[in-house]
């Protein structure tokens, strides 16, 4: 199972390093005209693979009856999430009080910043439904279904799969229903939920049937093929299906790939590793870099280059640093405060 998981952070890797194309490809566009429009919209898809991904690991990590503690689970998840989203939370929001020509999103009230950290979704002044640091959106999903899966531990944690699949078909199906209800029962309802779904339902054929898992490697051919299709045509379907979908055929195939590792294969899967501080904080390393070129340098083919080579070089580095000295060392030490205070017993000091 190990290099099964290996795979797994190599996906990572890559599905992170796809939404920093997709944004880098963006803003080439829009700052220096390269493009006349993105020409890698199919970047995005990254977070479909990470939504699903996010509903296989957390079966996967509560498959033993003894890691199926619904405190620990949700501090496992909180501290996971938690310090460096809102770490560069709070840079930004202090950054656009003082600079905020520096940032595309400007400035943010305190209303929007305690939201953004609570995980409330809201509605920004451009419509855009989305908390200070925007990609954050995505967590907005991943902590609510976090919160489905401990509700889940509590409840029937032997049905655990079957419980969560059941909440988010039923929310999934109020989605369908209620239409254009107010934004926060869009939000709770949406059909996005589902990827997580596809990735329980992935857990469960990993685990009953490897055999079958190993026989599905060529499929990533097919999903990798249904994503890219949709850079040049749109499919009228829900995202959970064009693009879950595909991502989930991409996520059941690459478990059935072993590496043998290997320096590059390392080199990308300390990415994986990174992948978390990379997708946060990338956006706006490209955009930092794109604005003081454009004016220390001007518009220009060349400068165009330089910005593309700083933003993904200077995303990765940056990305490793964070998870080095900022990520990884806070998980640590907030597991290790919450599960010594969970463990300390009444009347010991």
């Amino acid at each position: 199972m190990g290099a099964q998981l290996h795979s797994i952070q190599i996906l990572r890797a890559a599905a992170a390093m796809a939404v920093v194309l997709f944004h880098l490809c963006d803003s080439l566009a829009r700052n220096f005209g390269v493009f006349p429009s993105n020409p890698f919209p199919a970047g995005s898809d990254g977070v479909d693979i990470f939504f699903v991904i996010s509903g296989f690991i957390m079966c996967y990590t509560t498959a033993r009856v003894d890691q199926r503690s619904p405190s620990d689970f949700a501090v496992k998840r909180v501290v996971r999430i938690i310090p460096i989203y809102y770490f560069l939370t709070l840079v930004l929001f202090v950054a656009g009080l003082a600079l905020p020509s520096l940032l595309s999103s400007g400035g943010a009230t305190l209303e929007q910043l305690a939201k953004s950290l609570l995980f409330i979704p809201y509605e920004r002044a451009n419509g855009v439904v989305a908390p200070v640091l925007f990609l954050g959106w995505t967590l907005n999903y991943e902590m609510f279904f976090y919160a489905i899966f401990t509700i889940a531990l509590i409840a029937a944690p032997r049905f655990r799969i079957h419980f969560v699949l059941a909440v988010i078909a039923t929310l999934a199906a109020l989605g369908w229903i209620a239409g254009g209800s107010g934004l926060l029962v869009q939000f709770y309802t949406s059909g996005l939920l589902l990827e997580f779904a596809w990735g329980c339902l992935i857990f469960v054929i990993f685990d009953r049937y490897p055999d079958i898992v190993a026989r599905l490697r060529p499929l990533w051919v097919i999903g990798l093929a249904s994503l890219l299709i949709q850079n040049f045509y749109d499919i009228p379907l829900p995202r959970e299906i064009e693009k879950g979908l595909p991502a989930a055929l991409i996520v059941l195939s690459v478990l059935g790939i072993s590496f043998r590792g290997g320096r590059l294969q390392s080199s990308i899967s300390h990415i994986g590793d990174a992948s978390y501080s990379l997708y946060l904080g990338h956006p706006y390393v490209i955009e930092v870099a794109g604005k003081l070129t454009i004016a220390i340098i001007g518009v220009s083919a060349i400068s165009a280059a330089f910005v593309g080579i700083v933003s993904i070089v200077g995303s990765i580095g940056l990305a490793l640093l964070s998870f080095r000295l900022l990520e990884r060392p806070s998980n640590a030490w907030l597991r290790k405060q919450a599960f010594a205070a969970s463990r300390k017993k009444p009347g010991i000091p």
